[in-house]
């Protein structure tokens, strides 16, 4: 391997701190009620006289923090193991929505003031939303306030990432489009242009505007999405 490359990565890890942007996958998370349900059994187990223990997991595609591939909505768009693994690799734009009322849309409007504040948004970013619904995150009867009512991107500002070229566009919430949208603008924008949409992503509070964001998904052949796995690399400051 090029030992610039690896000098960079551990500068990297020792110049910033790692913020994990994924939740754990455990029984009652929270899931659309038409999905599948996150579920274990155990096959093997040194308490059976085994050797080793090893369970088998079942959930669907777009459990957790996960990545929607154009699958998910249209036909003949690229499947999860046909995505560039380096789609969620970038810079990461964080931009703090929780303002919002709930089901409102983050407009164009609003963009346009944030890159006023804080900087432009470029080609290759990675654009993700904090609507405040990562507070509302829990398991069993906790799910029934973050599983309605969330804020979410207007059409406009969609289209407006997509036309400066964005690499990926993220929420907090559980879909991009706000709650009850009939015709999901998002989804039709941004997954029929091949821009994959990022999901349920957590910890967004713990980011600033600006930061780099790593994320891996598994490669289902057809899969419509994947769980995904994110990391952020946020700059240390300095003492």
């Amino acid at each position: 391997m090029n030992n610039s490359i690896i000098s960079f990565m551990q500068q990297a890890r020792a110049d910033a701190d790692i913020v994990d942007l994924s939740y754990r996958f455990e029984p009652d998370m929270p899931v659309w009620p038409t999905h599948a349900r996150y579920g274990a059994v155990i096959y093997e187990s040194y308490d059976w006289t085994g050797v080793s223990m090893h369970r088998q997991v079942t959930y669907g595609e777009h459990s957790g923090t996960h990545i929607d591939a154009p699958r998910h909505f249209f036909r003949e768009g690229k499947s999860i193991d046909q995505m560039d693994p380096a789609c969620v690799m970038g810079r990461a734009v964080t931009i703090d929505a929780s303002f919002l009322q709930p089901c409102e849309a983050y407009t164009l409007e609003h963009l346009k003031r944030f890159e006023t504040e804080h900087g432009t948004i470029e080609a290759g970013d990675i654009v993700l939303f904090r609507f405040g619904w990562d507070d509302r995150y829990g398991t069993g009867a906790q799910t029934v306030e973050f599983l309605k009512d969330w804020s979410g991107l207007g059409k406009d500002a969609a289209q407006y990432l997509y036309d400066r070229g964005v690499a990926a566009v993220g929420t907090d919430a559980l879909a991009l489009d706000p709650f009850g949208s009939p015709d999901y603008p998002c989804h039709q924008i941004l997954l029929g242009h091949g821009t994959p949409i990022l999901e349920n992503v957590a910890n967004l509070k713990l980011l600033p505007p600006f930061s780099y964001v790593i994320g891996l998904f598994t490669k289902f052949k057809d899969g419509s999405g994947s769980p995904i796995n994110m990391v952020a690399f946020v700059q240390r400051r300095q003492p």
